[in-house]
């Protein structure tokens, strides 16, 4: 990559870290084809694009965990299955047809987005969803009721689905914590924050042990500019009211799901 690429695609995705960082995403969907377009080896724009969300996680993770709003326990009880079960979608993904894949995914983010946008009581779960192994939480000023019972699994097999496809699984865990699960927005973007920098990391490592080329000098600025964007970002998401910051979660899924489908014709 040139220097006037550079300097270019860290603008990009300081703008793109804003909006992503404020519903607790990654950006790594949209990092990738920037750093394609500036001209980066496509393994390199992988590896590149996982370390640059690793930093926006960090960035995202400081502020929204000064305001308490990143519900560790819940976080933690989570991570392990989820990213095995990434690391197991992996694995089988090339047995499964990416097509039918990509768009089964753009289809669930769509749905999930529509139902973002429906009038709802903020952290209740929905009638219809079974309470099994329920844990009583309160974090950030919020009390909310999690079925432990359905959500470890559930988070494992959006981890594993999330493997398959090659993205974030902060993509599924997120409207899974607040449609399906009760969990208050803010809390549950919150989790989402920082969980996508922990599932990024294990992916960065096998890059590098892989032989995937990663050049530091260019990763830092690229990372630097997500980390800028990804400390605005949140700094606004907690200034948003929750029905607006639903607004601008619906419109970042239809994005990607638009995104996967376009991916889908492109390759």
């Amino acid at each position: 990559m040139s220097i006037i690429a550079t300097v270019i695609a860290c603008i990009v995705v300081m703008a793109l870290a804003v909006p992503f960082s404020m519903v607790g995403q990654g950006g790594g969907s949209t990092y990738v084809p920037v750093l394609l377009v500036a001209g980066m080896e496509f393994h390199a724009a992988s590896t590149t694009s996982l370390f640059m969300i690793m930093l926006a996680s960090l960035a995202a993770t400081l502020v929204f965990g000064r305001k308490k709003t990143v519900d560790w326990k819940l976080l933690l009880s989570i991570v392990p299955l989820a990213i095995l079960g990434s690391f197991a979608g992996g694995y089988v993904a090339h047995f499964v047809s990416a097509l039918v894949l990509k768009i089964i995914f753009a289809l669930v983010l769509t749905i999930a987005a529509f139902f973002m946008l429906r009038p709802t009581t903020e952290g209740q779960t929905p009638s219809f969803m079974p309470q099994w192994g329920c844990w009583d939480r309160s974090c950030g000023g919020h009390q909310y009721r999690i079925s432990m019972g359905l959500l470890i699994p559930a988070t494992a097999l959006a981890g594993f689905i999330a493997g398959m496809i090659g993205v974030g699984g902060g993509l599924f865990v997120l409207p899974l914590l607040i449609l399906l699960f009760g969990c208050p927005t803010r809390i549950a973007i919150g989790v989402s924050s920082t969980y996508v920098g922990i599932a990024a990391l294990p992916g960065f490592i096998g890059h590098l042990v892989g032989g995937s080329a990663f050049n530091i000098w260019v990763a830092l600025p690229l990372a630097a500019a997500a980390f800028a964007g990804a400390t605005l970002g949140p700094m606004l998401s907690l200034k948003v009211s929750v029905a607006r910051l639903r607004v601008v979660l619906a419109i970042v899924l239809i994005a990607l799901a638009i995104w996967m489908v376009v991916n889908v014709f492109i390759k």
